[in-house]
């Protein structure tokens, strides 16, 4: 799965945990750079079986490298990679480990691996998110959906230092995904509530060079 979860797969189909790229091909539009010859480089971190490489290069993004925990996932997406999708890259890396140069990516994509880090073992996703962080070219994005909302992820996300400062100073902005296609949220609901009803999407914005706040 796109949780970074060691499971047992098959040649299956492939499948998307929480919104498959039908739901989220706008919001890429909207939010990337536009693709060209040389980038962005884009980084989907916890891919599993999941089709949202190999649709973002259908899309024009031919600079997509995929990492996941898992053996078999990454075989089975070299698998299915086409002959003319040679600059996708399907890679075995422990995500709060990468092996990547600092600030090599324009933008990093995580749908449900922070969420299965965070059930699993908050210290790897404290590493995993410096780990995106430095990864991540100054301007660059952060696109995380979670099925957790702002009082819970962005704790994490920023995590304040003892003099209330973030150590990660994102420029983030929340949204809110129903779960269902054309479902209609309820704006009296409270945060707690819309958990059964929505995804959260956060878009964190590196500073640029020489920013001093947001």
């Amino acid at each position: 799965m796109d949780g970074e979860l060691e499971i047992g797969l098959t040649s299956a189909a492939f499948f998307d945990w929480y919104l498959d790229y039908t739901r989220l091909r706008g919001i890429f539009l909207q939010e990337l750079p536009a693709p060209s010859e040389s980038g962005p480089e884009i980084l989907d971190v916890g891919f599993g079986t999941s089709e949202i490489p190999s649709s973002l290069f259908h899309d024009g993004y031919h600079f997509v490298t995929a990492i996941d925990v898992s053996a078999e996932s990454v075989r089975l997406a070299q698998q299915r990679r086409s002959s003319e999708q040679k600059s996708l890259q399907f890679l075995q890396m422990n995500a709060t480990r990468m092996s990547f140069p600092d600030e090599c990516f324009h933008a990093v994509f995580d749908k449900a691996t922070l969420d299965t880090l965070l059930c699993s073992h908050q210290g790897a996703a404290e590493a995993y998110l410096s780990e995106v962080f430095r990864v991540l070219q100054p301007g660059g994005i952060f696109l995380l959906i979670s099925h957790s909302g702002p009082a819970e992820r962005l704790p994490y996300l920023l995590r304040l230092n003892s003099a209330q400062e973030a150590i990660r100073p994102w420029k983030v902005q929340v949204a809110q995904l129903p779960k269902s296609d054309g479902g209609d949220l309820d704006p009296h609901e409270g945060e707690d509530d819309r958990a059964n009803s929505c995804f959260w999407l956060f878009l964190c914005t590196k500073p640029p060079v020489n920013s001093e706040s947001f």
